[in-house]
């Protein structure tokens, strides 16, 4: 719960307590119960008015608390096109014949595609590991609602809780970050995931693979995925730290430049 919220919840159950149930613990206990506020919250906000007589948290003293380096997560998501075949692949590029008069009907009257089938994958990586893929639908846009309920909440916090200390996000530390207007595209020191798509794309269409539908891609990326060794993921992030603090005190273009 955001700090915000508990202290107003502390000021709700307290300003009950005394006005409303005149000191009656079960009355209040009760009332709350009833918004599906947990019993043990409801007497431990009741018993910390009691014996501190403040509403709500006392005021901080000494200096504010920093998160070292070992609290410290480093996590990069992006994601990927993928098309049921890689047109970059030799034998996938084309058919070449001298005689075209030999050539078999189905192969010279092949209609194309103007819009291909293609699987929008979304991961995320950190020194841990690699984060559940989430695949988008054929014509989904991974949007602000999108990216907030498929990419964060499904995937992402669930692998950022089972390999990291739990709760201390970004945005309840208070920690500084490069934010997207200087952490540019082309700049792949600051991007170790933008190293793993190629090795990932090299191990889906290994030996001039091609899938038949959506659905055998997106199973076949997904095996690949389990298949990538830890120690490639470990070896982007050796020196990524150093790098970002360059591009927050440089810049982008001087720091990916050098």
């Amino acid at each position: 719960m955001a700090r915000i919220s508990r202290e107003q919840l502390h000021k709700w159950i307290v300003q009950h307590y005394i006005n409303v149930a005149s000191t009656q613990k079960q009355i209040t206990v009760n009332h709350f119960l009833q918004e599906r506020i947990p019993r043990q919250t409801i007497y431990s906000i009741i018993k910390k008015y009691e014996e501190s007589g403040y509403v709500s948290d006392k005021p901080r003293s000494g200096r504010p608390k920093k998160l070292s380096r070992g609290q410290l997560t480093r996590l990069k998501d992006d994601e990927k096109y993928f098309l049921l075949q890689d047109q970059l692949v030799p034998t996938n590029r084309g058919f070449y014949t001298s005689d075209k008069r030999t050539t078999a009907p189905q192969i010279k009257f092949k209609r194309i595609q103007k819009f291909e089938p293609k699987v929008l994958v979304w991961i995320a990586i950190s020194e841990k590991g690699i984060s559940t893929p989430f695949f988008s639908k054929q014509k989904q846009v991974i949007g602000q609602i999108t990216d907030l309920n498929q990419c964060i909440v499904a995937p992402l916090i669930p692998f950022a809780t089972s390999h990291h200390t739990k709760g201390k996000y970004l945005d309840q530390n208070d920690v500084q970050f490069v934010h997207k207007e200087l952490n540019l595209q082309n700049c792949p020191q600051a991007r170790p995931i933008e190293t793993l798509w190629p090795i990932l794309k090299k191990m889906v269409y290994d030996e001039g693979w091609e899938a038949k539908t959506s659905n055998q891609l997106r199973r076949r990326i997904a095996r690949k995925l389990k298949e990538t060794d830890i120690k490639i993921v470990q070896q982007m992030f050796l020196s990524i730290r150093k790098q970002l603090r360059k591009i927050a005190d440089t810049g982008p273009y001087e720091a990916c430049s050098s």
